[in-house]
């Protein structure tokens, strides 16, 4: 080879060296470390924040991480995974690589033994009271349903329908003035009637966020009282599986239940699958009668005749989680079938309150319902700022069951065989997306905006509402800024523009000789609705972050739902004839909250308040001058009217110490509603209440990890009097119960201890009424003595070739 040759070769050889040298030093990382949790585990996909950079990052899959700098001087890194406490790093660049070793994360323990749960992006709530709890809560406090598993946390209260139906209520507010955003999507179902349940699995809750006060601003119409986030579990670390087998007892009436779930994580490509059954009989409640109109009926041998059901769910989920982000794609589906006591649904007949020997058979009237969601999140971690993207669709059937009567079918052509009373098949698409960016000024910056497309059908040879659809759409920008004194700010606005469009629909009414008498009318109509919300807020830490005190003012909006414009029927759930009012406007909240929340080593505790005027505040009430049902013995109507309304209370919670593993809690929450119109309360305001708990837990050793042992007391002030009922309500007598549990963690095989829990509620058999309860219209009682048994099994270990 010529001399030439061989130089061009080294020449080659030199610049590709120079080349990779030149490549690997403009590539190196100037600060590098590894992010784990308290176990020493890794956390793929955790948060990073680099500042004054404003360099946003995400970990690797084994929680290693390397960032570039681009100037000396000082920096600061913060570092945020969901349900652990923020950590931050300070440091000094100089030129030479920086290592910050291994940061460990540990979860930050609230009030109740809780998690805090953020998510990852600014948010109007920065500056409202929330709530945060993982699914060791509701394990402890396993109720049957998600929203009753939660009401004994202040400011929360669900409105119940026997056992198996519930939906939450947060400081008074329900139904469509709340969201429960499941997994980063809506939860659209029924949720307007009182007798509707949120279909939601329990077993199946990881990580919960609760917002108390105007959530409009990000979520939308319906966020006026707040929002229950349901967040996303964990993603399991790479190479790994686990899982869990959960049981549940409860004595009262005959409840079993339980759930399976399994996941893992191969390579980055994460998946899992859980089923949930639960099987309930009728309960039993410390009564022998209830009142129905002016009669007393028998309740035979304490138990309510058709109150059993069945619960089935299950869910998947895979995807894949890489350094430039998450992608999830999840199925989930609800099914409930639930007897509805014949008492409550209209006269009930004495074949119906007799008992037939059988508690878990499931007869006329019932409702079935059936929820199937299938969503996709996307999540994108850019160089200068973050993306969220959700796309769902939901399918929601629910289906009422009765006899049918001549006035709604003449009689010669009953069919009863056919037992459809009502059927609602409604159809959701929705689509949203959250950008944040973060400039070199320090203001993080979040911009957004959702559409959704809802389709509703009915059947069934009763009528309450017609076919109808309706759009949402919403854009948004909020802005948050933390000032080095630890002072955070935020304010935000949105605008939206909605629109219902209902089917005109006329039903008959009858008479035994087959004539018609009258007819129930819904017109069409198609109302379109533009509103604007906003909110200015802030956040401020005293005693070097063991204090917080937050304000926040807002201004928030619900467009009217077609049920109370449209509507026209029996409503048998609820014991009457409802009828909407066409040309409704949109609900307007001008709210303000104030928290302050404080910790010591034994001491900790929060304090909120919060004062919400509601212009055009919808809500159903008698007609006056009185107006009566042409329906055979449904009475007086009542229709949806709009007055301007005052909510206002406030929550106060502590958590003392005294000695080591010895805890005494106490919760205490009041709502007080004022109709200015009418000068009385609204309709199903909760009833103030104090609970108190006295834990003591016992640390083991070796397989023994831990012990508790803990007894509760309950409460329950009246409502009675101008001041706490409407004038169509009847009032619920004050009451207190007493409650006590005792739990064991116990180390086994994996990580995480196997968990034994016994709570014995209602230990004195109290008969009491709870006010948000549907069955309290006919004072039937909630149910008496109950011991609940609860199992949860965990297991885990590391996936082959991974």
């Amino acid at each position: 080879m010529n001399q030439g040759g061989i130089y061009q070769r080294l020449s080659g050889k030199c610049f590709l060296i120079i080349s990779l040298l030149l490549l690997a030093l403009a590539g190196r990382s100037q600060v590098s470390g590894r992010v784990l949790d308290e176990e020493g585990l890794p956390l793929p996909a955790a948060n990073l924040q680099l500042f004054p950079d404003s360099t946003v990052a995400a970990t690797g899959f084994d929680g290693g991480f390397q960032l570039q700098l681009k100037r000396k001087g000082d920096y600061r890194l913060r570092i945020t995974y969901l349900g652990y406490s923020p950590e931050i790093r300070l440091f000094r660049y100089t030129g030479e690589e920086i290592s910050l070793g291994e940061v460990s994360l540990s979860p930050l323990q609230e009030l109740l033994e809780t998690v805090v749960v953020t998510e990852e992006h600014a948010k109007q709530e920065g500056a409202l009271a929330t709530e945060h709890f993982t699914g060791e809560v509701i394990a402890e406090n396993l109720q049957g349903t998600f929203a009753q598993s939660i009401d004994k946390l202040p400011g929360l209260s669900a409105i119940s329908v026997g056992t198996g139906i519930a939906k939450p209520v947060i400081r008074g507010l329900s139904s469509n003035r709340i969201i429960v955003n499941h997994q980063g999507v809506k939860q659209e179902g029924h949720q307007w009637g009182a007798d509707h349940g949120l279909e939601i699995d329990q077993f199946s809750v990881e990580r919960v966020e609760i917002i108390k006060g105007p959530a409009s601003l990000q979520y939308g119409s319906d966020g006026l009282g707040g929002v229950i986030n349901i967040l996303p579990g964990r993603i399991p670390a790479a190479g790994t599986f686990g899982g869990s087998v959960t049981t549940l007892h409860r004595t009262n009436n005959a409840h079993w239940g339980g759930s399976a779930q399994l996941g893992g994580n191969w390579k980055g490509w994460f998946f899992g699958g859980q089923y949930s059954y639960q099987n309930f009989g009728d309960y039993r409640v410390p009564a022998t009668f209830f009142d129905y109109n002016s009669f007393r009926l028998p309740i035979l041998n304490e138990r309510l005749k058709n109150t059993a059901g069945r619960e089935q769910n299950y869910s998947f989920t895979a995807g894949l989680n890489r350094q430039w982000g998450v992608t999830r794609l999840t199925l989930t589906h609800y099914g409930l079938e639930a007897g509805l006591f014949a008492g409550a649904v209209g006269i009930p007949r004495s074949y119906a309150l007799t008992d037939d020997g059988n508690l878990r058979d499931i007869d006329i009237p019932k409702q079935e319902v059936a929820h199937t969601k299938a969503s996709l999140h996307q999540d994108l971690v850019l160089p200068t700022g973050h993306i969220n993207i959700n796309l769902a669709y939901q399918r929601n059937l629910r289906q009422e069951f009765s006899f049918p009567e001549f006035h709604s079918i003449p009689s010669s052509q009953i069919d009863p065989g056919n037992t459809l009373g009502l059927q609602f098949l409604l159809q959701t698409l929705s689509a949203d997306l959250h950008y944040e960016v973060e400039p070199e000024d320090g203001w993080r910056q979040v911009y957004g905006g959702s559409v959704q497309w809802q389709f509703n059908q009915r059947s069934g040879f009763e009528f309450l509402l017609p076919d109808f659809r309706t759009f949402r759409s919403g854009l948004f920008g909020l802005a948050e800024r933390e000032l080095d004194n630890g002072l955070l700010l935020n304010a935000g606005l949105r605008l939206d523009y909605a629109r219902n469009e209902t089917d005109f629909y006329r039903q008959w009414i009858w008479d035994s000789n087959e004539r018609i008498t009258d007819s129930l009318v819904a017109q069409p109509t198609s109302p379109a609705f533009f509103n604007w919300s906003a909110s200015v807020g802030g956040a401020y830490e005293l005693w070097q972050g063991a204090g917080t005190a937050k304000v926040n003012l807002g201004k928030s909006f619900r467009v009217p739902y077609p049920a109370e414009t449209v509507s026209n029927g029996i409503h048998h759930g609820t014991f009457r004839h409802e009828v909407g009012t066409p040309g409704l406007d949109s609900e307007h909240g001008y709210q303000l909250d104030a928290s302050f929340s404080w910790k010591r080593p034994r001491f900790s505790g929060a304090v909120a308040g919060y004062f919400n005027f509601f212009d055009n505040y919808i809500y159903l009430g008698p007609t006056f001058p009185a107006r009566f049902s042409p329906l055979p013995e449904a009475g007086q109507i009542f229709q949806y009217r709009q007055d301007d309304a005052i909510y206002t209370g406030f929550e106060l919670q502590y958590e003392w110490e005294p000695l080591r593993g010895l805890t005494l809690s106490q919760t205490a929450d009041f709502v007080r509603s004022y109709n200015i119109s009418t000068g009385l309360a609204l309709p199903f305001t909760p009833q103030p209440a104090l609970q108190t708990s006295l834990r003591y837990t016992l640390r083991g050793k070796g397989r023994w990890a831990s012990s508790y042992i803990e007894v509760g007391h309950q409460y329950t002030f009246a409502a009675e009097g101008i001041s706490r009922i409407d004038r169509s309500e009847r009032a619920t007598p004050a009451y207190q119960l007493w409650d006590a549990g005792i739990g064991f963690k116990i180390r086994w095989y994996g990580k995480e201890p196997l968990q034994l829990t016994l709570q014995l509620q209602n230990v004195l058999d109290t008969f009491y009424l709870n006010h948000l309860s549907r069955y309290r219209l006919i004072n039937v009682p909630e149910q008496g003595r109950n011991l609940n048994i609860s199992l949860r099994v965990p297991f885990g270990g590391r996936l082959p070739n991974a």
